[in-house]
């Protein structure tokens, strides 16, 4: 049985409204500073992590300035030692070849004093001996006491080619006793010019043409292995890799011509042509004429297979199932 009143239910209503509003009153200033506690937490958050970040890449930029210096200072080293060794004459190379093979284990033997002075003098020699190698040629005695093997070492780009060997006779007048130079370099011509008065220009002389003759040779290969597709027939050279023939297609528009190349390096010792010539087979229009004249800059002042690297990055070669099994030799007029 209820025993509440009307009046009595409306002051009851109207104080349970009371409460619930006092009650919400206390409860959301407690939400809203909740709510903004987690946000000042999320951008605490972010300030620490963009912090990190920033102290990480301030230590790798630290770490790479600290790995340039080095670079520098070991290229300053290296072109430092470099000229010590390119600025000697060669009197210097004979003296050094003489005193280490005259250098015996019986003199040093003799004296403890002498012993150590001596040892030292013999590991000097070799440590220039050695630096003298950095440029590709090295030396080693041979039995008589005057005969040296020398050893001219190619590389091209950090890759290491061929070696070529010549056994020497130092003494006056200087004679090259056995050799397994290619018969197409001028090595008389080059030892009647350069051998009986300076040595080191000889050797010289003689790596530039080594290295130039490889650095061709692994042009050629390299084109054939990596843009077979790109040429139409075989690559024609001759024995010294001075004299290059090879035909590859373009795309002018819808029509596609046929491009024959003429490489000649009048230059033994030059890895680049010294004569490009380029002919376009059925086009007369100026606009090819405009595309082979930017062929002909680019096989003048880059090595042959980072020509075709170009123009296949370009497109404007047209690329074909044609492969090269082996390279075409023919022979070719000896320099010797």
């Amino acid at each position: 049985m209820n025993f509440e009143t009307e009046p009595q239910k409306e002051i009851i209503g109207q104080m349970t409204k009371s409460l619930h509003f006092e009650l919400f009153e206390c409860i959301s200033p407690i939400v809203a500073f909740a709510a903004v506690l987690e946000h000042l937490k999320k951008l605490e958050k972010c300030a620490n992590e963009l912090a990190t970040e920033q102290m990480e890449a301030q230590h790798r930029a630290q770490v790479l300035e600290q790995e340039k210096a080095v670079v520098q200072r070991l290229r300053s080293e290296r072109d430092a030692l470099r000229t010590r060794v390119m600025a000697q004459s060669g009197g210097p190379i004979l003296h050094i070849l003489a005193e280490t093979r005259t250098v015996s284990t019986q003199q040093l033997d003799l004296v403890d004093v002498s012993t150590t002075l001596l040892q030292e003098k013999v590991k000097t020699l070799q440590d220039i001996l050695e630096a003298y190698h950095l440029t590709g040629i090295s030396a080693k005695a041979r039995e008589p006491n005057s005969t040296f093997t020398f050893c001219i070492s190619t590389a091209y780009e950090g890759t290491y080619l061929d070696s070529y060997y010549l056994d020497i006779q130092i003494q006056l007048p200087r004679k090259i006793i056995r050799h397994n130079i290619p018969a197409f370099i001028p090595l008389e011509q080059t030892a009647h010019t350069y051998l009986q008065q300076d040595l080191r220009q000889f050797m010289d002389v003689l790596r530039n043409a080594m290295n130039a003759y490889t650095s061709r040779r692994y042009q050629v290969e390299q084109l054939q292995e990596h843009h077979a597709a790109s040429l139409t027939g075989q690559v024609q050279r001759n024995a010294g890799y001075n004299s290059l023939k090879l035909q590859y297609p373009i795309q002018c528009g819808d029509m596609e011509h046929s491009v024959q190349v003429k490489l000649v390096y009048r230059d033994l010792a030059s890895y680049l042509p010294t004569g490009v010539t380029l002919t376009c087979i059925g086009a007369d229009a100026e606009f090819v004429e405009t595309k082979l004249e930017h062929h002909r800059q680019l096989f003048r002042n880059m090595e042959l297979h980072r020509v075709f690297d170009i123009l296949k990055l370009q497109e404007e070669v047209v690329i074909s199932g044609n492969s090269l099994p082996t390279v075409h030799s023919s022979a070719g007029p000896s320099s010797e």
